[in-house]
Protein backbone atom coordinates (compact mmCIF):
# COMPACT_ATOMS: atom_id res chain seq x y z
CA UNK A 1 0.00 0.00 0.00
CA UNK A 2 1.24 3.64 -0.54
CA UNK A 3 -0.17 6.72 1.12
CA UNK A 4 -0.40 10.05 -0.77
CA UNK A 5 -1.03 12.94 1.61
CA UNK A 6 -1.99 16.56 0.11
CA UNK A 7 -2.93 20.26 1.78
CA UNK A 8 -2.53 23.26 1.59
CA UNK A 9 0.98 25.45 2.43
CA UNK A 10 0.41 29.57 2.73
CA UNK A 11 3.26 31.58 0.59
CA UNK A 12 4.62 32.90 3.33
CA UNK A 13 5.01 29.29 5.10
CA UNK A 14 6.25 27.26 2.61
CA UNK A 15 10.22 27.77 3.58
CA UNK A 16 9.67 26.80 7.50
CA UNK A 17 7.14 24.40 6.20
CA UNK A 18 9.73 22.49 3.90
CA UNK A 19 12.15 22.74 6.58
CA UNK A 20 9.79 20.94 9.19
CA UNK A 21 9.05 18.07 6.15
CA UNK A 22 13.02 17.57 5.64
CA UNK A 23 13.52 17.34 9.40
CA UNK A 24 10.44 15.19 9.93
CA UNK A 25 11.38 12.53 6.70
CA UNK A 26 15.27 11.99 7.89
CA UNK A 27 16.52 9.10 6.00
CA UNK A 28 12.66 7.76 4.85
CA UNK A 29 12.42 7.65 0.67
CA UNK A 30 8.77 10.07 0.97
CA UNK A 31 8.10 12.56 -1.93
CA UNK A 32 7.48 16.08 -1.69
CA UNK A 33 5.30 17.09 -4.63
CA UNK A 34 3.94 20.80 -5.31
CA UNK A 35 1.45 21.65 -7.80
CA UNK A 36 3.05 24.43 -10.30
CA UNK A 37 0.65 27.52 -9.74
CA UNK A 38 -0.85 28.36 -6.20
CA UNK A 39 -4.44 28.81 -5.79
CA UNK A 40 -6.63 31.66 -5.71
CA UNK A 41 -5.74 32.57 -2.18
CA UNK A 42 -2.23 31.54 -2.78
CA UNK A 43 -1.57 29.12 -0.94
CA UNK A 44 0.53 25.70 -2.50
CA UNK A 45 -1.02 22.35 -2.84
CA UNK A 46 1.43 19.68 -1.56
CA UNK A 47 1.42 16.19 -1.31
CA UNK A 48 3.48 14.01 0.29
CA UNK A 49 4.15 9.93 -1.08
CA UNK A 50 4.76 7.57 0.77
CA UNK A 51 5.84 4.48 -0.66
CA UNK A 52 5.15 0.86 0.58
CA UNK A 53 6.70 0.04 4.10
CA UNK A 54 7.24 3.47 5.04
CA UNK A 55 3.49 4.27 5.42
CA UNK A 56 4.47 4.40 9.32
CA UNK A 57 6.34 7.78 9.49
CA UNK A 58 3.03 9.64 8.09
CA UNK A 59 1.84 10.41 11.65
CA UNK A 60 5.86 11.85 12.59
CA UNK A 61 5.68 13.83 9.49
CA UNK A 62 1.89 14.86 10.41
CA UNK A 63 2.82 16.37 13.76
CA UNK A 64 5.89 18.22 12.73
CA UNK A 65 3.66 19.38 9.10
CA UNK A 66 0.50 20.88 11.83
CA UNK A 67 1.81 24.13 12.34
CA UNK A 68 2.64 25.31 9.31
CA UNK A 69 -0.73 24.10 6.88
CA UNK A 70 -3.33 26.18 6.28
CA UNK A 71 -5.77 23.31 5.37
CA UNK A 72 -6.92 19.96 6.77
CA UNK A 73 -4.63 17.11 5.25
CA UNK A 74 -6.30 14.22 3.26
CA UNK A 75 -4.95 11.00 3.65
CA UNK A 76 -5.52 8.50 0.71
CA UNK A 77 -4.50 4.72 0.52
CA UNK A 78 -3.55 3.13 -2.84
CA UNK A 79 -2.41 -0.83 -3.03
CA UNK A 80 -1.15 -1.98 -5.98
CA UNK A 81 -2.90 -4.02 -8.46
CA UNK A 82 -0.14 -5.65 -10.21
Amino acid sequence: MQLYVYYRVAADQAEPALTAFRKARVEAPIELLQRPEPDAEGRWTWMEIYPEGWTHREPQVAAAMAGFIATERRVERFEMLG
